[in-house]
């Protein structure tokens, strides 16, 4: 999924003196003005460079288990102007996940899935770590490496109700909260957690859940599994998408919970179908959603929602641009050389990439991924600084939403795409690609005669330094 945030970018274009590609992420937000990116190749489609560029990280997440009893996780964590530069030849830090939680006192976490920045001034203190399989968000301290806290929200608060699918825990603008969007069991409802955040005196507590299944009514869906969501830029709402399809904009209340979580609009499923994905901020108070087809494909969208009368209660529907290809998952934004905004959506089945412009609202270039050294790399969450677009690249054995979709050549790591100035286009070759691939840990039975790498790549997040 892709959850990015428009402040990053804010900090990014102050630190630039040339904007070239301005960018935000996916299953997250971007900001539309952000800098030109580390350097690119040469060529007629390459960006012109600014000459200060910012400094930054790229954290990528394998959801793979590395532990004897099924859980762990590791993250990779690259400099930034290594991975833009030479991808395959950059050498990345590895935490890992089981001994970090050991240290910490935490519960060993299973498929640690999504992970998104906290919005403090001058740079992010502390990632947010969402894991699918065990309940739980990890805080850890981006300088320190150390998780400052846990928080699990099965049960949820005061036992309202809570599963160990905690797909996507995205921190508010003003830091105040994180929202986690717990998906709930097989074919039933899910919910929304509330934790309090204090990130100085790392003081992390949950304080409220919201059951969903009171909207399915008014969804048209017979559940409602919440996947991603992001908040308005003052931090009051929270759009969020749902699995069967449909979006829920919820008055998040206020920190501490005494002013509880309210649904104030319920966009139906027709209105909004597809399996939601992620969610990104956009300039002038909109958001921006994907609904995709999944594992078997079918039909895909963007969607882009005015929400900059949320408070007066006005919910205009979406605009619905369709995709080709199959499977929307990761979307940024990029700025061309003329200022016109452009959303650039990864297909995760298809293996293709897709650009929109956002001033009419069409697709302007569809482009394959699929290259001799990565035949089917299922591009997933994704995040974008300058001209580099970072895309998390599935495993062998995917453990999540595309488990059935198994090849044994997989590439699994992180692809760096050159984002042309028009917006229009890419460049990627074998030294854009940053593996994952780890030849200590090896699984057998998926594929006759075959040991592969269990990684799982999934999240993603670029974090200034």
């Amino acid at each position: 999924m892709n959850i990015k945030l428009l402040w990053k970018f804010v900090v990014i274009l102050l630190i630039s003196s040339v904007a070239v590609i301005a960018c935000t992420g996916p299953e997250g937000p971007q900001g539309p003005a952000g800098p030109a990116g580390p350097a690119g190749p040469e060529g007629p489609e390459a960006s012109n460079e600014s000459a200060t560029q910012p400094s930054f990280e790229v954290w990528a997440v394998d959801q793979s288990s590395t532990t004897s009893y099924g859980g762990g996780g590791l993250i990779y964590i690259w400099d930034g102007a290594d991975i833009s530069a030479n991808a395959s030849e950059a050498t990345p830090e590895i935490i890992d996940l089981a001994k970090k939680a050991e240290e910490a006192g935490c519960e060993t976490p299973k498929k640690p899935h999504m992970i998104l920045s906290n919005h403090t001034s001058p740079k992010s203190t502390h990632v947010i770590l969402a894991n699918v399989g065990s309940g739980d968000t990890f805080f850890i301290n981006i300088d320190t490496r150390t998780i400052d806290g846990c928080v699990n929200t099965i049960g949820g608060f005061n036992g309202a109700g809570g599963t160990a699918n905690a797909h996507a825990s995205v921190g508010s603008v003003d830091n105040s909260m994180t929202i986690v969007a717990n998906i709930g069991a097989k074919d039933e409802s899910g919910f929304l957690h509330k934790i309090q955040t204090d990130y100085t005196s790392n003081d992390y507590n949950l304080v409220e859940t919201l059951a969903l299944d009171q909207f399915a009514n008014d969804l048209g869906t017979s559940v409602v599994r919440p996947i991603c969501h992001d908040f308005t830029a003052d931090s009051k709402f929270a759009y969020v998408t749902l699995a069967g399809g449909g979006l829920l904009v919820v008055d998040v209340g206020s920190a501490d919970g005494t002013t509880p979580m309210n649904v104030v609009k319920v966009y139906e499923k027709s209105t909004v179908p597809g399996i939601g994905c992620g969610v990104t901020r956009l300039p002038l108070g909109k958001i921006m959603t994907n609904g995709e087809s999944g594992a078997k494909g079918g039909d895909d969208f963007l969607y882009t929602f005015d929400a900059s009368r949320a408070s007066d209660g006005v919910f205009p529907d979406p605009v619905q641009i369709e995709l080709p290809g199959e499977d929307t998952h990761g979307a940024v934004t990029c700025t061309d050389e003329n200022g016109n905004l452009f959303a650039v959506t990864s297909m995760r089945v298809s293996n293709d990439v897709n650009f929109v412009d956002l001033q009419t609202n069409k697709v302007v270039t569809t482009q394959s991924m699929s290259e001799s050294f990565s035949l089917d790399p299922k591009p997933d969450v994704a995040d974008i600084v300058g001209n580099k677009m970072f895309i998390a690249l599935r495993g062998a054995k995917p453990l999540t939403a595309i488990g059935a979709l198994e090849f044994a050549g997989r590439t699994p790591g992180v692809a760096v795409l050159t984002i042309n100035d028009n917006c229009k286009g890419f460049d990627w070759n074998s030294k854009d690609l940053a593996s994952m691939d780890d030849p200590l840990r090896l699984v057998d039975g998926i594929f006759p005669g075959q040991k592969i790498s269990a990684a799982d790549p999934h999240g993603l997040e670029i974090v200034l330094k």
